[in-house]
């Protein structure tokens, strides 16, 4: 009976492969997910790894430039005072005088007042030379307005009595060495003049400043070969606190600080 009413026996039912293909297919999609989604996660891995090998690159290449040799390691100075470009960077002379009202915030230095914003590095500086058997002292510093004329008026009558000068003559040659009241970086506080026992000019102290003073965030004011640029004869005693980094860039590239506030407005 049962073998009778089943006339199909021996072959293979019809709807037999379409559940195979719907099989096959089921099992096609399942690789092709498992695929897709091993893609991705592979995707994910390799991205991960990227950023992680340019996070660690970033910070070793941050690392080595931050290394000194061991003999200025000590020297570096962090800038520590708050960010204020413009007054760091602010050129003053017969161009850019400054008011006769304008006083920085000062603070005293070993009984010399200087901005605020060079008080630590010059702190760390002066600290650093004693350190190393270096004698160097600050000479002068921040000079009020009314103060420069005075001491411009002073070089003026001088060199008008003791050289026979014209005061045409003997002003033009007063204000490359002692400003105008109101044209002299002096009254920022910015400026420094070092001395030391002795002559300073070619003193051991000035070597020792000339070469480590960018490290403390200075540089000197008044090159000898930067005359033309700065109107102002060489001065070796004079230099200029303008930040650490700035101090390096503008080593690096050989610019005065006028050059380089000509350089920076101009990029």
């Amino acid at each position: 009976m049962y073998r009778n009413s089943y006339s199909g026996r021996g072959k293979r039912p019809r709807y037999n492969n379409s559940i195979s293909r719907s099989s096959r297919v089921s099992r096609s999609s399942a690789r092709d997910r498992k695929s897709t989604v091993g893609l991705k996660v592979a995707r994910v891995v390799v991205g991960l790894l990227i950023v992680a090998l340019v996070v660690g690159m970033v910070i070793f290449g941050s690392a080595m430039y931050k290394v000194d040799s061991p003999d200025r390691a000590s020297a570096k100075v962090e800038n520590s005072a708050p960010s204020n470009d413009a007054e760091l960077l602010r050129v003053v002379n017969k161009s850019t005088p400054l008011d006769k009202d304008y006083v920085p915030n000062l603070e005293e230095v070993n009984g010399v007042k200087v901005n605020t914003l060079a008080v630590e590095p010059l702190k760390k500086l002066l600290s650093d030379a004693e350190g190393q058997g270096i004698k160097l002292y600050i000479d002068s510093a921040y000079i009020p307005y009314d103060a420069q004329g005075k001491l411009f008026n002073q070089l003026l009558k001088k060199l008008m009595k003791e050289r026979g000068l014209s005061e045409v003559k003997a002003q033009a040659k007063c204000e490359a060495v002692v400003p105008q009241a109101g044209r002299s970086e002096a009254q920022t506080g910015l400026l420094i003049s070092f001395k030391t026992d002795g002559a300073f000019e070619n003193s051991k102290a000035e070597r020792w400043l000339s070469e480590n003073c960018i490290f403390y965030g200075f540089v000197r004011r008044y090159a000898k070969d930067k005359e033309s640029v700065t109107s102002m004869k060489a001065n070796p005693k004079a230099y200029r606190y303008v930040g650490a980094q700035t101090a390096e860039i503008m080593r690096s590239l050989n610019k005065s600080l006028d050059e380089y506030s000509v350089y920076i407005k101009s990029r």
